[in-house]
């Protein structure tokens, strides 16, 4: 009898990172053309929805399930898992004027001040995002998958389906 094969409890996150750095590209394309609202009005509603719900799941998932685990044989603080977690705040923060920026903007293109905090940070979110997830892919989830065995690895992914649940 063959031993089960677990999945990598990386897999969903680094699948995640793929669809966000898409998401990336179309952000920096909207920022460029915030003179066009009519074309890019869609887009920018989309992208808001996404960075108000969709990718806080992917950090809940790393926080609440990864970090806890990965915890268990590194240090958290003055480590990766504390870079990301410091890097994780930054975004949250630059997501929170993004998004007021957002709510003015849909109502009013024209508005000056809702288009810069757009603009300054879209781009924040898009410059950290970037290096964030290749650290965390080239680097913290080979640490992770080095060292975690299958019952955390099992117990991982239960939690993110526990977290899934949560966000629906």
């Amino acid at each position: 009898m063959r031993p089960q094969v677990v999945q990598r409890s990386t897999k969903p996150l680094s699948d995640d990172h793929q669809m966000v750095l898409k998401k990336l590209d179309d952000f920096e394309e909207v920022i460029n053309n915030l003179d066009k609202p009519d074309t890019i009005m869609p887009t920018l509603k989309e992208l808001g929805t996404f960075f108000k719900g969709e990718i806080w799941i992917h950090f809940a998932k790393e926080e609440d399930a990864l970090f806890v685990e990965m915890a268990k044989f590194m240090p958290i603080e003055g480590g990766p898992i504390g870079v990301m977690l410091l890097e994780h705040e930054e975004l949250r923060k630059a997501n929170d004027e993004f998004q007021k920026g957002l709510e003015v903007y849909v109502r009013n293109p024209d508005d000056a001040k809702a288009a810069a905090l757009i603009r300054q940070n879209g781009m924040n979110i898009i410059q950290m995002l970037r290096p964030h997830i290749d650290k965390e892919d080239n680097i913290l989830y080979m640490m992770a998958e080095m060292h975690l065995d299958d019952t955390q690895t099992k117990n991982i992914l239960k939690v993110y389906e526990e977290i899934e649940k949560r966000f629906q």
